[in-house]
């Protein structure tokens, strides 16, 4: 046991083992606070949301900077926009079904010649009128143009996504050009105003209006 014991405590008391030159330069490099090209310790590069490398560096979440828009909005403004902020297909399906209510009226004229059997013979003519009036309530039930309405209603959702999907990426990717233009104007600043124009394309001038019309912070 005391052979045991002395062992233990041989081994406690040795020196470390000596690190490799990688191990060198990395513990250096943490001394010195050197975090590679971003030059912050607390922020690291990403890749742009369009698969393209954006080559800037993110800031730590407690530097970001605050949104100044919430997302929702710009979304909205952008379905404005492009003109599927609102949804037609319900009272296109309520006026299909209706319109089986409304009769289909026909009118055809005419004359009609008869001859009069008479003590003075002769050829008469008759104006002949014709009015219908017809419906077809099985199209209260099923109407043929329902298919096409639900055909466009999916493209019309499509569409939506689409444009909500493209508006996300590029109005973060906004937020993240504004915060390193922030750090670094000289280099980010025209990035970032580029996007900035995109979204304003996108919401039809919406976006640097509302952006112009947010109260300053002090």
């Amino acid at each position: 046991m005391l052979a045991l014991l002395a062992v233990l405590v041989a081994r406690a008391s040795a020196d470390p083992l000596p690190t490799t030159g990688d191990e060198q330069d990395h513990d250096d490099d943490a001394a010195s606070g050197d975090d590679g090209p971003s030059g912050d310790g607390d922020i690291a590069p990403v890749d742009s949301p369009r698969g393209a490398p954006i080559g800037f560096a993110v800031p730590a979440p407690s530097e970001r900077l605050v949104p100044p828009i919430a997302v929702d909005r710009v979304v909205a403004a952008a379905y404005r926009a492009a003109g599927i902020d609102d949804d037609p297909t319900s009272g296109w399906r309520k006026r299909t079904r209706l319109a089986a209510l409304v009769p289909w009226v026909t009118v055809r004229d005419g004359r009609e010649a008869f001859w009069r059997d008479v003590d003075d013979p002769t050829l008469e003519y008759t104006d002949i009128y014709d009015v219908r009036a017809s419906w077809r309530l099985d199209r209260l039930v099923f109407d043929p143009n329902e298919i096409r309405i639900e055909a466009m209603n999916v493209s019309r959702r499509r569409e939506r996504r689409l444009v909500s999907a493209s508006v996300i990426r590029t109005y973060y990717e906004w937020l993240a050009l504004r915060s390193a233009a922030a750090r670094t104007p000289g280099r980010w600043a025209t990035r970032a105003d580029e996007v900035l124009a995109e979204l304003d394309a996108t919401t039809d001038g919406w976006f640097s209006q509302t952006l112009a019309n947010l109260p300053r912070s002090r």
